[in-house]
């Protein structure tokens, strides 16, 4: 029994447990009291090098998230029976921090690492206490450089930088640098996209490219600053820090975006692959907000929009025309 619960157990933190394998996973638990299940967990942790040191808050949080997505209520595990599990085990993957991420490479100055996949998020401390979310397919680095915080980040990721005026904090992204001394901002940058948005919620930050550092824009709050990739153009507009940081209270946000591109943000927030048999509908604009609902649910209301079909299968979506 043990060995079965390790190994189900590295498939869980893993984000790889499937549907029968989360039935056996959930099986192995049954057997354990509380207290054999703390020292599962943390014996587990502490015999594999990939994870950093388990504390006994830590070990809290993970056994406390993990009961209470054990208990799922009866009409969640109806969506499991019917073999939509996707967002479930979606969901599962955050409910432990995604601790499998959150590793830290000594490296010279010491680089700190974390890397989350799709269909996940994680909350992280730096090593100079700054707090970061990371959103779904996003990377990080950071390190002391030359004086300076050196933050490295591919994707979307959330900041609350804590003050240090002798070391200013950056984050760079494509050739965009964004400097800081204490401030709250958003930065949406992947690398499938021809742009990086900044989103200033408190304090002041500033921007420039590598390519030419003299020229440079102040942000204020509630402006948002859109660089682009291709030839370096900085413009600023006015935001809504509310819509800026909805993905971090698990709201999914779009306004008048083409349905193509609402599509690939649904396959990053789900981890879900998604094949759009009918492309004529691809650039068709939607509005819409979901808060912390399943993927089915998501595609039932598109559906209902666009009057398509779809199936889920695994962790596969494919949209066809409604016959």
């Amino acid at each position: 029994m043990a060995d079965l619960f390790d190994k189900l157990y590295a498939r869980f933190l893993n984000g790889e447990t499937g549907r029968k394998d989360f039935e056996s996973f959930k099986e192995s638990l049954a057997h354990l009291s509380d207290q054999e299940l703390s020292e599962r967990m943390e014996s587990f942790w502490n015999e594999n090098t990939v994870y950093p040191s388990m504390g006994a808050s830590r070990k809290q949080a993970i056994h406390r998230r993990l009961r209470l997505r054990i208990n799922t209520p009866a009409t969640t595990m109806n969506w499991f029976r019917r073999g939509i599990a996707v967002a479930v085990v979606a969901i599962l993957s955050v409910a432990v921090w995604n601790l499998y991420l959150l590793r830290e490479a000594r490296q010279g100055s010491g680089t700190f690492l974390a890397q989350v996949p799709a269909g996940n998020k994680v909350e992280l401390t730096l090593p100079d206490k700054s707090l970061v979310k990371l959103n779904s397919e996003s990377s990080l680095s950071y390190a002391y450089t030359k004086g300076k915080r050196v933050v490295h980040l591919e994707g979307e990721g959330y900041f609350q930088v804590s003050k240090d005026k002798k070391h200013p904090f950056v984050v760079q992204t494509a050739d965009l640098n964004i400097e800081v001394l204490g401030t709250s901002f958003n930065i949406h940058s992947y690398k499938e996209n021809d742009f990086v948005e900044t989103s200033l919620i408190e304090g002041s930050v500033r921007l420039y490219d590598s390519r030419s550092p003299a020229e440079c824009y102040i942000l204020k709050p509630s402006q948002k600053a859109i660089y682009s990739k291709g030839n370096g153009d900085i413009s600023l507009y006015d935001t809504d820090n509310i819509k800026e940081m909805a993905w971090t209270q698990n709201h999914l946000v779009f306004e008048s975006e083409k349905l193509g591109i609402v599509l690939q943000k649904i396959e990053r927030w789900y981890g879900v692959h998604i094949d759009l048999l009918c492309p004529e509908i691809a650039n068709d604009p939607i509005s819409g907000s979901f808060k912390d609902e399943q993927l089915p649910y998501v595609m039932e209301a598109l559906k209902f929009q666009y009057g398509f079909d779809f199936e889920i299968t695994g962790n596969h979506v494919t949209i066809t025309k409604s016959k």
